[in-house]
């Protein structure tokens, strides 16, 4: 924070910066550590926009026109917040209507200390720190009907959590706007849709500058760069004002120029040994060690005026380039049932499956983290139907509600088909009902008839672009005998709720009959049309399957099948969509391994996203960048005969750039699933360094040696090399793990992928925290190589 008598930064001028391309250098000089690495990656597992759509999302943000009027007197400026970037109107306080799912109430609303905080009696109080996503404008679906809506999504522990507010007055919501934003920009580290950062070095420069001063010394400078492991060079040293006396301009730059990068210009040196980097040199860099297929024109592009080579510059700008990127984009004109699909199970539940919450939030937050494939269990409403957990204490939420958040959110991350997994246990009438609903929100975007006369293929996600698809089977017949009913005053809207043991007493009436028919409605089957869900029959010629038919499986059901059938499951994937979700007796929402369903060739692999664990962390190294669908290995496409293989992963573990401040940073290197390693004895791995053995019953796991102290650039300069047997298409199935951890705190960032997309040669990895939220400067430099060694076998 800045002093209270240091002078207040007009509001606008920082605005402007914010949205701008942030705060630059004022030195070009090529030992600058550059702010950071261009990335497509998407900025959080929840929610975030994957490539290769990054910019998708400010069609539904709200923009906010800078006027250059003068502030009303009620909006000065905070002298004491962040630079004075926060009006004292909302550092006093501003009536808000505040919505959760029980009420809304009109309370004041406040930004100070950090934070935004309301008069309640627990829970009043959200950090800046805390917040992952800004939705301006946009209420989660048309029952709030306000263009001065406000969402801040923000974690708390483990959990992610909303608040949802609206400004009374446009010019209130336009100063909460410009407010959060700035705050955002300034003081997080995390990527946060829409919001420009501001100068890395800034955020902590922020903390560590002495509370009441404009200036320090040189001795304090040197301090203050020790406490980041920062040595300030003699050519830097001799730069300083012979004064000695720095501002926090001065000291910023300062920093800049102490950020050299030793490990690059090691690289150049290599590299150049023979000769400097010409366009034929270049060239073969590209392809041998990056291997990058298109680099017809890279060579121009950070060629520097005047040389007919590449310097140091040259190969730093490109090291931390989008052009260090392999581009490849993936066919969408397969048939659909060719592609893994990113999928969610229990979708409206956003807590433990046996008592959370259900809300459209749940909706809202997948779609945005590019989940193609949700899930709705419709009950009997009073009037409508309604989704909830039968038998469980969870609350419920309408039909049309989430219909309506799904319409409105399906196509902001990705254009590809939304698959929409219903379980019917609705009465005949309200079947229709829901058939009726469907039509109503979705309109065109609803398949309702084939898109070709003949259905002897499914078509391919290209096909059904925008466009979504209704799953269902018919009910199973009720027995006639004491049973759980679903809550009779359920068709409560979103915005209200009953107490949980409320709720049990009614759905643990005990009847003598049931109100639901057996009869499925003929408008609800109408919409089947390339997805009927059908009982799973086995993979008998006796039995054969339309290729609309689908069948669900629990996961236990899924791993006999895998076990017994495998090889009959692969096939039969090769021409249908089959889904696999959680056995019921996962109360706490927990989650199987994805990577045994996904091996047989299985599409949708529900998992329960509102839990992160190593099976959602799989999930998300799946679908990254891949707008929800991930063709499949060619061996789960068709038959072809694969002969197991020896491949050879080395990770050259090199240095980190701007990390979290945290003191003994080490590198953690795994290989998933640890399920498939912990008896499997063709993987073995070896380390550069001595230290940390890993025990013998993980061969694939590895950590690098401690880079002692706190420092924003760690170095490690250790390789890690791990060898495995497997076959081909199984790249796609086994994932790289790679995180960095101290004792003190354990998982402080990590990032993980396929070894199939891992990418191959020098790269800046972006980090992730332990929420999978992505840090917006922090990355893992590293060189990873993939070599095959020969043919093996398992």
């Amino acid at each position: 924070m800045s002093p209270p008598d240091s002078p207040t930064i007009n509001y606008f001028s920082m605005l402007r910066l914010t949205q701008q391309t942030g705060l630059k250098s004022k030195s070009d000089s090529i030992h600058s550590a550059p702010a950071s690495p261009i990335s497509a990656e998407p900025e959080s597992y929840f929610p975030s926009v994957p490539a290769p759509a990054p910019a998708s999302r400010p069609k539904r943000r709200f923009t906010l026109p800078i006027s250059r009027n003068r502030l009303p007197s009620t909006f000065e400026m905070d002298s004491t917040a962040v630079d004075g970037i926060v009006p004292m109107a909302l550092v006093q306080g501003v009536p808000m209507l505040k919505i959760s799912s029980k009420k809304m109430k009109q309370v004041i609303i406040r930004v100070n200390n950090g934070g935004i905080s309301w008069s309640s009696k627990k829970d009043n109080t959200v950090s800046i720190n805390e917040v992952r996503d800004l939705r301006l404008g946009q209420p989660p679906s048309d029952t709030y009907n306000s263009s001065r809506w406000i969402t801040i999504v923000y974690v708390r522990g483990t959990q992610w959590k909303v608040l949802h507010m609206v400004a009374l007055t446009d010019e209130i919501y336009n100063l909460w706007v410009q407010t959060l934003k700035s705050l955002v920009s300034v003081t997080l580290d995390r990527h946060v849709a829409d919001v420009t950062p501001a100068d890395p070095d800034l955020i902590w420069i922020r903390q560590l500058w002495p509370i009441g001063s404009k200036v320090i010394d040189r001795q304090k400078a040197e301090a203050l760069c020790t406490q980041i492991g920062l040595q300030i060079p003699d050519p830097v040293a001799k730069t300083i004002d012979v004064s000695g006396v720095l501002d926090m301009s001065t000291f910023h730059q300062l920093i800049k120029d102490c950020q050299t990068r030793p490990d690059i210009a090691k690289i150049h040196s290599e590299l150049s040994k023979d000769g400097p980097l010409n366009a034929s040199r270049v060239n073969q860099f590209l392809k041998d060690t990056q291997k990058l297929t298109h680099t017809q024109a890279v060579f121009e592009k950070f060629k520097h005026d005047g040389n007919n080579h590449w310097t140091l510059a040259s190969l730093t700008e490109f090291l931390c380039s989008a052009d260090n990127t392999a581009n490849m984009p993936q066919d969408m004109t397969h048939p659909i049932q060719h592609y893994f699909i990113s999928s969610s199970h229990n979708t409206y539940l956003v807590g433990e499956q046996w008592r959370g919450e259900s809300t459209v939030e749940g909706y809202i937050r997948v779609l945005l983290a590019g989940c193609r494939c949700v899930e709705m269990d419709v009950q009997t409403g009073d009037l409508e139907p309604v989704v909830y957990h039968r038998k469980t204490l969870t609350s419920s939420v309408s039909v049309r509600d989430i219909c309506r958040a799904v319409n409105q959110y399906a196509f902001v991350a990705s254009p590809y088909p939304v698959i929409i997994s219903a379980e019917i246990h609705c009465s005949f009438e309200q079947q229709n009902r829901l058939a009726t609903i469907l039509k109503e929100v979705f309109g065109d975007r609803l398949i309702t008839a084939p898109l070709t006369r003949e259905c002897t293929d499914l078509p391919s996600p290209e096909q059904l672009k925008n466009r979504i698809m209704f799953k269902a089977k018919p009910p199973k017949p009720e027995p006639k005998s004491p049973k759980l009913l679903p809550s009779p005053d359920s068709a409560t809207s979103s915005t209200e709720s009953d107490s949980g043991f409320a709720r049990l007493t009614r759905r643990l009436s005990i009847q003598g009959k049931t109100e639901k028919p057996d009869a499925f409605s003929p408008q609800l089957a109408e919409l089947l049309v390339y997805t009927t869900g059908v009982k799973y029959k086995g993979f008998s010629k006796l039995n054969e399957y339309e290729t609309k038919e689908q069948f669900s499986v629990s996961e236990r059901t899924a791993a006999k099948i895998v076990k017994e059938n495998k090889a009959d499951w692969v096939k039969h994937n090769f021409n249908h969509i089959s889904r696999v979700y959680p056995r019921g007796t996962r109360l706490t929402s927990s989650n199987y391994d994805p990577t045994v369903a996904w091996s047989a060739g299985c599409q949708l692999v529900a998992l329960n996203w509102q839990t992160l664990d190593e099976a959602t962390l799989l999930n998300h190294a799946m679908f990254h960048a891949s707008n929800g669908y991930v063709l499949k290995p060619l061996a789960l496409r068709q038959k072809v005969q694969e002969i197991p293989t020896r491949y050879r992963i080395k990770i050259q573990v090199i240095s980190g750039q701007r990390m979290p401040l945290s003191p003994d940073l080490y590198v953690e290197a795994t290989l998933k699933p640890t399920s498939n390693y912990s008896s499997w004895s063709s993987a073995s791995s070896t380390s550069s360094s001595s230290l940390y053995e890993s025990p013998p019953s993980s061969p694939t796991f590895r950590r690098t040696r401690i880079s002692n102290g706190v420092t924003l650039n760690p170095n490690w300069s250790e390789t890690i090399t791990f060898e495995l047997t497997i076959p081909p298409s199984s790249l796609s199935l086994n994932f790289l793990h790679l995180e960095i951890k101290n004792r003190q705190n354990g998982l402080i960032a990590q990032w993980i992928r396929p070894l199939g997309l891992t990418p191959k040669g020098y790269h800046h990895l972006p980090l992730y925290d332990p929420m999978m939220s992505r840090f917006v400067f922090a990355t893992l430099f590293t060189k990873i190589d993939i070599d095959i060694l020969g043919s093996g076998s398992t």
